[in-house]
């Protein structure tokens, strides 16, 4: 069953620009592979500050107060999510990410 997803990355700032892309098209090949389609994928934020510090996950450890947001808007099937998510934990280049069903989103917004 195919639902309307949005992914929230936090990618480290010190990347070039061909590295954002790689990253993003990275990720946009993965949803196409999977039979899913990318509604959107904008940048939300450059070099927007963190609240708290968030460590990498290369050797170093290196602490970012700062983070590259990106915004993709997509449609995916349940099962195949796992799939592109494993991808997403393994990509060194990404801090954070979050991905949220829209359609609970907007269920909760209605209910308050």
């Amino acid at each position: 069953m195919n639902r309307n997803y949005e992914v929230m990355l936090i990618l480290k700032p010190d990347l070039g620009e061909q590295d954002r892309d790689d990253v993003i098209g990275k990720i946009i090949k993965k949803i196409e592979e999977l039979e899913g389609k990318t509604v959107s994928s904008k940048v939300w934020a450059k070099e927007k500050d963190f609240f708290y510090f968030l460590r990498g996950t290369d050797a170093e450890k290196k602490k970012y107060f700062k983070g590259f947001y990106w915004l993709i808007e997509f449609t995916l099937d349940t099962v195949k999510l796992i799939e592109l998510k494993k991808l997403m934990k393994l990509e060194e280049r990404l801090l954070r990410k979050l991905i949220i069903n829209i359609e609970e989103k907007n269920k909760s917004e209605v209910l308050t």
